[in-house]
């Protein structure tokens, strides 16, 4: 409730402090123990949740699957749903805002993902696939990928290695050329997946492709909308972490909520509560006194 024991300034501007960042809006109005408590307890579980939750949180639209292909592969913009977690965590304030900024770099990316247009240099994790008349055998592989855009014939190509360790432990070299293929540039998951093709010393295509995932920048997938396979991800690699992680910055969220409130209407009780002073235990509401019976009795 509003008292004038409680300087409340400009009580609009001050619920937009405070949703913007916890404890902004008890600070301007010169509420500084609130204003710390309110800053250090929900700044403390939203990080916390975003550290269980390796990052991945956060975010205000779930991709999904709507064809064979990955939705990181998907030439057009993949069907999205609203994450109604963050319903909650957008009350965390600029905290959350990088949620929104990643939906709009995410519907307006270039959804052509069949060239490269910039240098990759990062570690690689899939299989390398070779097609044989008996059909196609894979093969796990994992080392350093490197590749560069090129133009050859008027398309976009690349040439680029990839240093694996055989069975042996020693280092051994693939050529990769020709076409690419890309995850989106922004995607909320911290692996790009890729796939090319492998080449002959001669630079002949011989049948041979890798495919797999190579890093993606931190500022391209964090707090960007994931797909339903990364989620599955996530619930497998982290088991009930994850969903504890969720649930912390959801907290957090609810409760700068009632920060809000508290810096636009003052607090909720504590003023205006005390017993009227004309008022007694033995004494009817208003303080008169209760009439006597005759004979002078009290009732």
């Amino acid at each position: 409730m509003t008292d004038t024991r409680v300087p409340l300034k400009n009580p609009w501007l001050a619920a937009v402090l405070a949703f913007l960042l916890p404890g902004a809006g008890h600070w301007y109005q010169g509420r500084r123990f609130k204003a710390t408590v309110y800053f250090g307890c929900i700044l403390t579980m939203f990080v916390w949740g975003l550290v269980l939750g390796h990052g991945q949180p956060v975010y205000s639209q779930l991709v999904y699957r709507t064809g064979p292909d990955s939705p990181q592969l998907e030439v057009r913009a993949p069907a999205t749903k609203f994450a109604f977690g963050y319903a909650a965590q957008v009350f965390v304030g600029l905290p959350a805002v990088p949620a929104l900024i990643q939906e709009m770099r995410f519907r307006q990316d270039d959804p052509s993902v069949t060239f490269l247009d910039h240098e990759i240099s990062s570690d690689f994790i899939g299989i390398l696939v070779e097609e044989t008349r008996r059909g196609e055998t894979r093969i796990p592989l994992t080392g350093r990928l490197t590749a560069s855009p090129t133009q050859e014939q008027g398309s976009r190509t690349i040439r680029g290695t990839l240093v694996i360790r055989n069975p042996q432990g020693e280092e051994e070299t693939l050529t990769l050329g020709g076409n690419i293929r890309l995850g989106r540039r922004v995607f909320g998951a911290a692996a790009r997946e890729i796939a090319c093709n492998v080449l002959t010393a001669g630079g002949d295509f011989q049948g041979q492709r890798i495919e797999g995932t190579v890093d993606r920048g931190f500022l391209n997938w964090f707090q960007a909308p994931p797909d339903t396979a990364e989620l599955d991800r996530l619930h497998g690699s982290l088991s009930r972490q994850y969903d504890v992680a969720c649930v912390f910055t959801w907290i957090a969220g609810l409760l700068n909520l009632m920060a809000i409130w508290d810096a636009a209407q003052g607090p909720a009780y504590g003023y205006g509560d005390e017993k009227q002073e004309d008022e007694s235990d033995g004494g009817a509401a208003g303080g008169k006194p209760r009439p006597e019976r005759e004979g002078g009795v009290s009732a």
